[in-house]
């Protein structure tokens, strides 16, 4: 799959639908809202219990129903390919079946790979095998030279085709229903439907409608939370200054003027260049580092890496450890699993309205594609260039990320770069970016699903975008401020339980209405 973007065309290859007739459903906006401060302010004023409690019930969940989450994980894989790789496959998303993708395969591929990752990506594919080599899966030995492979090879699964396959579910769900069966309306209980009947028309419906705000403001809360240390740690040590929450703000005040400005343009002029400049501006800095580096070694290590991912996916993929009840796979590919589940709806609408003209094979191999060999290029690079700097003793890594965290120890690799002052600036560049392509993806997102009907290729009212940056960007920002952002993160996670079984039945949902219409 080719990550090169096609820049030949910044606006859509097909003209949009003048908008007309679009009403806003302001009673979602206020639920929504109430929704928010309900989860928020408890938060804010027992800080200390709340992370007590919803910390237990994250540690409760992970431990219970760790089979749950590994085993949707590995049935939606198989699912996604067995779909793709069947005569339904070749369904196109759109009514006319004589029409054309909406976005070039380039522009639509950074979307789908932005939407997704953030600058989690960045941060995680640096230093996340700095865990693994200090805490081991399979019963291995600790901080021996095998664990480097095992631990980068780790990474690459969990950021792997099983995570784009969670991501899949729901967009090629609400895709056929929206796009085939011409449902245009944006809800996710609709996409449940083939397998609950009428009961989606009542409260269980709405519950189901309402998970997914908590959802997009969880995926909002985690990807500020991930990103702005490394974005302000970055700006930190270019300015000469100390960090701290004042420059957290000062990068967050920029990312939201960057995406609210991005949204108000709408999804061709906004979303789509933002996501295409910031591919540019992210995988410079890859090349950079790939370059600069130890090449042949990150290559060499990257295939070992890869290799042993593939050689034991089956058994990363059901491995729960419950004989010597490590908690590895729990407190990893469990979490992950859970992550990836939480988010998979937001996902799922936004490449559901992106997606006009392509057919069902396209849509699941291109986000499989894309996704899982996006992330695995920064794992290889990234990770390669950080376990060199650990085995020649230029730095040591693992021992940063155990002991300081991901974010101080991804600036401290940064720092070991020729022209690093160059590096940390494109780093924050393509933090904020990144980070505000999310944020856009995510208020846009939610005006799709506050508005009573949308015809292909119809945008929301720009009010309503507007009004879900505001509410996206600010409650975040105030956990941040009072110091509840990463109970807000675990918060979100836990919705991912539910949002299993809201998978679950989307799956019977396709399954049922390709039969009935392709029979």
């Amino acid at each position: 799959m080719n990550l090169a973007i096609d820049t030949g065309s910044i606006t859509s290859e097909t003209p949009e639908p003048p908008v007309t007739g679009i009403e806003t459903n302001r009673r979602m906006q206020v639920i929504s809202l109430l929704i928010i401060l309900a989860a928020v302010i408890p938060l804010v004023i027992f800080p200390e219990q709340g992370k007590t409690i919803i910390t237990s019930i994250f540690e409760w969940m992970t431990s219970t129903f760790d089979f749950a989450f590994l085993g949707l994980g590995l049935v939606s894989l198989v699912f996604m390919l067995s779909l793709a790789c069947s005569r339904h496959g070749n369904i196109k998303l759109s009514a006319d079946k004589n029409a054309t993708a909406e976005f070039s395969k380039g522009a639509w591929g950074a979307m789908v790979f932005l939407a997704g990752i953030a600058s989690g990506l960045v941060l995680w594919g640096g230093t996340e095998w700095g865990y693994h080599f200090a805490w081991t899966p399979f019963g291995l030995d600790a901080q021996t030279k095998e664990m480097y492979t095992v631990a980068q090879a780790y990474g690459i699964f969990h950021w792997g085709p099983t995570a784009w396959a969670i991501y899949a579910v729901p967009t090629i769900a609400m895709s056929y229903i929206y796009y085939v069966r011409q449902k245009h309306i944006y809800e996710i209980s609709e996409s449940c439907r083939g397998a609950m009947g009428n009961l989606v028309d009542g409260p269980l419906g709405t519950v189901i409608n309402y998970l997914f705000v908590f959802g997009v403001l969880g995926a909002a809360a985690t990807s500020l939370g991930l990103g702005t240390p490394m974005i302000s740690g970055a700006l930190a040590e270019l300015l000469g200054v100390a960090g701290g929450l004042h420059m957290d703000l000062m990068a967050i005040l920029v990312c939201t003027a960057i995406f609210t400005f991005s949204s108000g343009l709408g999804l061709s002029k906004g979303i789509k260049r933002l996501s295409t400049f910031s591919t540019f501006v992210t995988l410079a800095i890859v090349a950079y580092i790939f370059v600069v580096g130890p090449t042949k070694f990150i290559i060499s290590l990257g295939m070992d890496s890869v290799g042993y991912a593939l050689d034991n996916y089956i058994r990363m993929s059901t491995w729960t450890d419950s004989v010597n009840q490590s908690g590895f796979p729990q407190a990893w590919t469990v979490f992950y699993w859970a992550w990836w589940v939480a988010y998979a709806p937001f996902m799922g609408m936004f490449v559901t309205r992106i997606s006009r003209g392509r057919t069902i094979r396209e849509v699941i191999f291109g986000m499989l594609g894309y996704g899982s060999l996006g992330c695995a290029l920064f794992y290889i690079v990234l990770g390669g260039y950080g376990i060199n700097l650990q085995i020649t003793e230029t730095l040591a890594v693992s021992e940063l990320v155990n002991t300081q965290g991901v974010a101080p120890a991804i600036i401290e690799i940064f720092k070991t770069l020729p022209a690093s002052g160059l590096v940390l600036l494109a780093v924050v560049i393509s933090g904020i970016v990144l980070l505000a392509t999310t944020f856009d993806s995510a208020a846009y997102v939610m005006a799709c699903a506050s508005t009573r009907k949308l015809e292909e290729g119809q945008e929301p009212e720009r009010s309503n975008r507007l009004f879900w940056c505001f509410a996206i960007a600010i409650v975040p920002v105030i956990l941040l401020i009072l110091g509840g952002l990463k109970t807000m993160q675990t918060a979100s996670v836990i919705v991912g339980l539910p949002v299993l079984l809201i998978l679950a039945m989307m799956m019977i949902t396709t399954i049922k209405y390709l039969n009935e219409d392709n029979a």
